[in-house]
């Protein structure tokens, strides 16, 4: 009996500092963030850039683990047609959920979406951080824009002070 106390004591110290360090790495991620690119690499293919060289975009991390991401293409300009205004909603991205973080996973659970094919699913990354820099990568997966093509894409963000 006294083994399997112990045991438990030992696992439960284990998976503390397991959730510690996810805390601490949610912690870090709180704030402002700006997107300095996002590209889409195609696998056994060239680099292509979606919303172009310059897209814009914000994500905004809580202290109590929401997150919502807004990307829009570079040289929006305004709509005044239904033509126009169907362009417009394809160039930009825009999703927000509760995030969790395992090891480099970072999981959003998806609770609203500009598209919402996205809505309730989960949009899994996996995230490194360097100072100020966050970069979010996809697993590789079959692209939904470029057809039959296996991508991998990565975004770029700097923190907002």
């Amino acid at each position: 009996m006294l083994r399997l106390i112990a045991f438990a004591l030992a696992a439960y110290c284990y998976l503390q500092s397991g959730f510690a360090m996810a805390d601490e790495a949610a912690k870090q991620l709180v704030g402002s963030w700006r997107l300095t690119s996002w590209v889409i690499q195609v696998v056994g293919g060239e680099a292509k850039e979606p919303f172009g060289p310059n897209p814009k975009g914000r994500a905004v991390f809580t202290p109590n683990g929401y997150v919502a991401f807004i990307i829009v293409g570079a040289n929006r300009k305004p709509a005044t047609n239904n033509d126009e205004t169907a362009a417009l909603l394809k160039s930009m991205l825009v999703y927000t959920g509760k995030f969790t973080i395992d090891g480099d996973k970072f999981t959003t659970k998806v609770d609203m979406s500009g598209n919402e094919l996205l809505t309730g699913l989960d949009q899994v990354r996996f995230f490194k951080l360097e100072g100020d820099r966050l970069s979010l990568r996809t697993a590789e997966q079959v692209s939904s824009v470029f057809v039959g093509k296996k991508v991998v894409g990565t975004l770029t963000w700097e923190r907002e002070r």
